[in-house]
């Protein structure tokens, strides 16, 4: 867990040295996602479950704490598929900006710039602090920005367009992924429309 905390404090406050480090780092993708994403990925499910079912919104009240562990244990599983997706269209993506392709560090980008998402989805433990954890992904954004020249070794000029548009990407399958956890649980009842 010790590393866990410190991985996440190096890419929270001094990310351009973690991105440098990670990119020379031998990793797995099963061994990373089984080490690191799983668990912080964990973060915004286990809050989505204690905020929603638990505590509740104000005027709202919670919701059913079955479909509501239901719609947690599915956004996480599908949060980890989603990491994986998403570095896929990093990769696929790559040709397009002339940055090079390569799948581990399509990999690495992907993993590190949803850490503040998933750190900051730990604000949904208060539902009315939701801002919070979109102040996260906000910040996601621009480690993908820092991490784009550095891991996919896309050119200076072309950081701003790939940054754009793989974060468009992976902002719209993350409420695809919100969306279908939510169909599950609640069928076409009511559900929070919060997406992170």
């Amino acid at each position: 867990m010790e590393k866990i905390v410190e991985r996440v404090k190096s890419i929270l406050l001094s990310p351009k040295d973690a991105l440098n480090a990670v990119k020379t780092e031998e990793l797995t993708i099963v061994g990373t996602m089984k080490e690191y994403v799983a668990i912080i990925a964990a973060i915004p499910a286990v809050a989505l479950f204690i905020g929603y079912g638990l505590i509740g919104l104000p005027l709202v009240g919670r919701y059913h704490i079955g479909r509501t562990l239901i719609f947690a244990v599915l956004y996480y599983v599908l949060s980890l598929v989603g990491v994986f997706v998403i570095s896929k269209i990093f990769n696929v993506l790559a040709p397009t900006f002339n940055a090079v392709k390569n799948d581990l560090n399509a990999y690495k980008l992907a993993i590190y710039c949803l850490t503040p998402g998933f750190i900051a989805g730990g604000f949904n433990i208060i539902p009315s602090l939701q801002l919070l954890a979109w102040l996260g992904a906000i910040y996601g954004i621009y480690l993908l920005y820092l991490g784009i020249p550095i891991l996919m070794e896309a050119p200076q000029v072309k950081t701003v367009p790939y940054t754009i548009v793989t974060a468009f990407v992976a902002f719209v399958l993350m409420i695809i992924i919100w969306n279908i956890a939510a169909k599950v649980a609640w069928g076409g009842g009511a559900m929070p429309v919060r997406y992170f």
